[in-house]
Order: structure tokens, then sequence, then C-alpha cells
């Protein structure tokens, strides 16, 4: 167990860099690296150490946090040539909060385990405000005795950690929900564009959701933006479609038939391909209803 916690955070996107200000804040010491070196100034300038590579920025880490795009962006920044298995002092604790599909998780675990780390899969739920905030929801699997040892610094970035399981559990809870998510906002999408080309006032729509059994957290948050066409990112249609289509490929795996997926996945899709995939997903209301 390490008595004092040195931390490296590799991946400064739009979700990574409010996490990583969380910790340095906390007063750890902290090496970042992100594949645009510019994302990382800030907190160089509050106090970071900046690393070339991620094996430069994880020499002296003893947890290494790690939160990219996808299951290729993992592999390199892992056990590319310069990554962070290559710097990595032995022992190291490599928590990687990307979200990828249980079956590259569990070998990554394997080939961390292999090269003498330890691995916690954690991927987390919520978007930009909660990673500012500290509000993310951390889903822990892995050796229950490292998730303990890391608790501490997981609170710091996430209100609650849900223990899952072994390695590819949490990804597959986090697969599952961001299918409800996208489900229900590609579905949102559909509601509002048959109500608007039917002629109902949207404010008479608006108010309907927020005070009938439909009323939750979500839609407090996604209805405005759908309604309002306000597509500032808080998680991108580009992402939205990763995970759709991780969670196709997980479905094939275990044998699901998912019909209500390849419809959501198309809309974003298409959303997508129409030039909006840096957009927030609550951009799918653009395609939704439309030849």
């Amino acid at each position: 167990m390490f008595t004092h916690p040195s931390l490296a955070f590799l991946g400064l996107g739009s979700m990574g860099r409010p996490m990583a200000e969380r910790l340095l804040a906390a007063g750890y010491p902290l090496a970042v690296w992100n594949r645009t070196g510019a994302r990382a100034d800030a907190l160089v300038d509050a106090g970071a150490r900046r690393g070339g590579t991620p094996a430069a920025a994880v020499e002296h880490a003893t947890v290494i946090f790690i939160m990219v795009s996808d299951p290729p962006a993992v592999e390199q920044v892992l056990f590319g040539p310069a990554g962070a298995i290559a710097g990595a002092r032995q022992g190291a604790i490599v928590i990687d909060c990307s979200t990828i599909d249980p079956s590259h998780s569990r070998e990554f675990a394997e080939r961390c385990a292999a090269a003498g780390h330890r691995y916690v899969e954690c991927p987390v739920m919520g978007s930009v405000n909660q990673a500012r905030t500290g509000t993310l929801v951390a889903l822990a699997a892995g050796d229950a005795d490292t998730i303990s040892e890391v608790g501490p610094l997981l609170l710091l970035i996430a209100r609650q950690v849900v223990r899952v399981g072994g390695p590819g559990s949490a990804s597959t809870l986090k697969l599952v929900m961001n299918l409800l998510v996208g489900g229900l906002t590609e579905l949102l999408a559909e509601s509002i564009s048959v109500a608007e080309q039917a002629g109902l006032p949207l404010d008479v729509l608006r108010e309907s959701l927020m005070t009938s059994v439909l009323a939750s957290p979500f839609l407090g948050y996604k209805a405005p933006q759908l309604l309002e066409r306000r597509y500032d990112p808080l998680f991108s249609a580009h992402l939205m479609l990763k995970d759709l289509t991780l969670v196709q490929q997980l479905a094939a795996e275990v044998g699901a038939s998912l019909p209500a997926l390849d419809v959501i996945r198309t809309q974003y899709a298409r959303a997508v391909a129409a030039g909006h995939g840096d957009q927030d997903f609550a951009v799918v209301r653009e395609v939704v209803g439309r030849p």
C-alpha cells in the first residue's frame, strides 16, 4: 500500500482535464500527459509536471489514471513504444476510466498483471459538469483490496464508488447504462419531432414532461437541450456512437438480440455523418423525423 501516492493522469479531454484538476487541487503530486500538449498547459501552470510521453509522465507515479476515447487509444497509451507500462514503477496501480468494451478491459488487466502492475477498471457515469464538481459515479471492478486502497482518490472525482465485480463487469455496466442514455435521448428527440410537426406548442410538451410521471433528473437537464437546440458538447455524438458500437459488439459476443439498438445507433450514425459528431449527442434531434 502506498502511504503517500504520487499520481499521473493520461488523457486531458473534456472529462479528463477537470478530473485531473480535482486531484491536483487536493494536493497530490501530479504528472500529466495529453496527445495535444496544449491541453495540459493550465494544469502545468497550477503545479502539475508535464510528461512528454505517457512513459515519462508515469515514471514517479504510484497511481496512474487513464481517460481516453476508445480501446485503441488505451492500448497505445498503456502498451505503445512510449506507453505507460514502459515507464511505470513496479507495482503501480492503473485506473482506467475510459469507456471501453469488457473483452479489452480483461485483456488490459491481464497484461498489466503480467508486467507487475495492478489494474482497476473504472469507467464513470456523468458528464463534464459532474467531472468539474466531483459528482461522477465511479464504476469500479478488479481486486477488492486495490479498489479500497484507491477509494479516497476516487472519491475526489466521484460522489459514489460502485463496486461491480471482476475485470469486464464495470465496462459491461457502463455500456448498458449508455445504451439507456442514448436510447432515451433518441426517443425524446422523436417525441419532440412529432409534436413539433403536428403543431403542438413545445412549451406545453416541456411542462408535461417536467410535471408528469416521466419527470426525472435525466429529463431535467437533457430535455431543455433538445427543446432549445443547445448542443454545446457535454458528451459528443461521436462518443455516443462509439459506445453504441461497443454495445453492438458486446451483444454479438453474448448472443443478445437488441433490435432497438440497431435503430438507435443508426440515428446517431446519421448525426455524425451529417457533421454533428463534435456536438452534444442531443443533436440527434436534427436527424430524427426526417428521411
